[in-house]
């Protein structure tokens, strides 16, 4: 009987969290909190997954909601 091993879980590149969102939108010149993405993926249902206690969200859904935030609020 063969051995079967197990590969390691690689992440989509597009996950990120949310301390790394947060750096990444503050480069933008629209800086977000923390606190505020979290309530975007809660509010907006993004997905979120959870590895070893941290949780990784997709950045290209997060920017698409940092689009419409800048949107919302710019004149």
């Amino acid at each position: 009987m063969a051995i079967s091993t197990t590969q390691p879980y690689t992440l989509d590149r597009d996950l990120v969290t949310y301390k790394e969102a947060k750096r990444l939108f503050a480069q933008t010149g629209h800086p977000v909190s923390e606190t505020t993405l979290r309530r975007w993926v809660k509010e907006l249902e993004l997905d979120a997954s959870k590895l070893f206690g941290v949780v990784y969200v997709s950045y290209s859904d997060l920017l698409v909601a940092h689009g419409d935030w800048v949107a919302s609020t710019v004149p």
